[in-house]
């Protein structure tokens, strides 16, 4: 597993990308909630399965960014 933070900047409790670190993309299934990692090249309109509870979800664009949908 690859570090996303800047340990150096994690030290005082701050939260730094890694210099050409991918961006995150996460969001909660629709079905149990659980938080997924959806990475940087998702885009609205794919779908995705969640890993826990093997629901299908539609990724959709939201005011806050992309989310999911029950397919």
């Amino acid at each position: 597993m690859s570090k996303k933070f800047d340990p150096l900047w994690e030290i005082v409790d701050e939260k730094v990308a890694l210099q050409n670190a991918e961006p995150d993309v996460d969001a909660a299934c629709p079905y149990c909630h659980v938080t997924l990692h959806l990475g940087a090249a998702i885009r609205a309109g794919e779908t995705v399965d969640c890993g826990l509870c093997g629901g299908r979800s539609e990724v959709v664009q939201t005011p806050a960014g992309l989310g999911l949908k029950g397919a």
